[in-house]
C-alpha cells in the first residue's frame, strides 16, 4: 500500500509542490474510502443482528405456540430451544463482528495515519530538494 502511494507521489515530476500536495491527498483520500469499505462488511453484520435475531426468535415460536394450542408441549420445548439458540448465536456473531470492526478499522486509522505522515515527508524532501536545485 505505502509503496504504490509513495511511487504515485513521486513519480510526477512535472507538478509544482501544491499540485503535488493535492496529488498526495487525493492518494490519502482514496486510501481512506477502500480502508472504511473493509469496515463497513462487518458494520452491516452488526448492524443487522437484532433483525436476524429477533426473526430467528419469532419464526420458531409460531409453531411452538400452534403447538400449545393443540397441548403438545414436547414440540413448543423444542421450538423455545431453537429460538433461544438462534438468538444467542445472533449475539455472539454481533459481538465478534464488532470486535473485529473496531479492531480493523484501529488498524485502518494507524495505517492512514502513517501514510499522512509518510507522504507529508516524502513532499517536504522533495520541495527542499527543488529549492536546493
Amino acid at each position: 500500500m505505502y509503496k504504490k502511494a509513495m511511487i504515485k507521489v513521486i513519480a510526477n515530476h512535472d507538478f509544482d509542490t501544491e499540485t503535488k500536495k493535492t496529488f498526495a491527498d487525493k492518494i490519502i483520500e482514496e486510501e481512506e474510502l477502500r480502508m472504511s469499505k473493509a469496515v463497513e462488511r462487518t458494520n452491516i453484520v452488526v448492524r443487522l443482528r437484532p433483525t436476524f435475531g429477533f426473526m430467528g426468535t419469532l419464526i420458531p415460536m409460531g409453531p411452538g405456540l400452534a403447538a400449545l394450542g393443540a397441548g403438545d408441549i414436547e414440540l413448543l420445548a423444542q421450538a423455545i430451544i431453537i429460538a433461544f439458540d438462534t438468538a444467542v448465536t445472533g449475539l455472539g456473531v454481533s459481538t465478534v463482528a464488532c470486535v473485529i470492526s473496531k479492531l480493523i478499522k484501529r488498524w485502518y486509522e494507524e495505517d492512514l495515519f502513517n501514510l499522512e505522515i509518510l507522504i507529508n515527508s516524502t513532499l517536504e524532501i522533495l520541495e527542499n530538494n527543488n529549492n536546493n536545485v
